[in-house]
């Protein structure tokens, strides 16, 4: 499934619904549980699946800073961890910690701001990433799946295209996705209904939940088993 440029999160969380093979509505948040500032796409991911796999009351708190869906490799806080300060709020934090995502309170459909580039530029400031928060979550949250999935793999040789990966042609589900560092840099391919393709700068990731999606990859390349 290709998810269009104009309004991605409908069928995003349409992709995360057949992802998740075990979605169900206890994984859903109350919107009363949901701050009124979050913007309607953020809002549609937490109150989609943001107790997944477990409450969002547990996740990114000590001691073990567990996290939810949306963690294995960068975090979306629990909504009751968004703070407002001067019109915006963090809500997305690299792994170590390293850079912050941050968006306006209380608009529709805002940028994307970070920091994650201010070392280039020999400052701590904020710059704009990506003019829409919608195309900005739509990377992260397939990111996300794909660095979550229950068999990933790392491709270390040279490779042209995605379809050189896979025994099936594979369909594009979101390409260029803008992130955190204002140059598209991520690609989404699914082949047969289960393998996902990723392209994030320049590296290609194989990612899949069904044991069946095993057969589909080739062994064309250089892949090695990351989990």
């Amino acid at each position: 499934m290709m998810i269009p440029r104009d309004n991605p999160i409908p069928a995003l969380l349409e992709f995360i619904g057949a992802w998740v093979s075990d979605l169900s509505p206890r994984h859903r948040i109350d919107a009363g549980s949901v701050p009124a500032f979050v913007p309607p796409p953020l809002r549609a991911i937490y109150e989609f699946a943001g107790n997944y796999p477990l409450p969002h009351t547990k996740q990114w708190r000590r001691p073990k800073w567990a996290v939810g869906l949306f963690g294995p490799q960068d975090q979306l806080p629990p909504p009751d961890q968004l703070q407002v300060a001067g019109g915006r709020f963090r809500f997305i934090h690299e792994n170590q910690g390293v850079w912050w995502c941050e968006t306006l309170a209380d608009e529709h459909d805002p940028p994307v701001f970070s920091d994650c580039l201010a070392w280039q530029h020999g400052d701590q400031g904020m710059r704009e990433m990506c003019s829409r928060l919608s195309h900005f979550l739509t990377t992260f949250c397939l990111q996300e799946l794909a660095f979550g999935a229950r068999h990933l793999f790392c491709v270390d040789s040279e490779v042209a295209g995605p379809s050189e990966l896979v025994r099936q042609r594979p369909s594009r589900v979101w390409v260029n996705g803008v992130y955190a560092y204002k140059e598209p840099t991520h690609s989404f391919y699914l082949c047969d209904h289960g393998l996902l393709v990723m392209r994030a700068h320049g590296d290609f990731w194989l990612a899949y939940n069904a044991e069946r999606c095993a057969s589909l990859i080739s062994n064309a390349h250089d892949i090695r088993r990351i989990h």
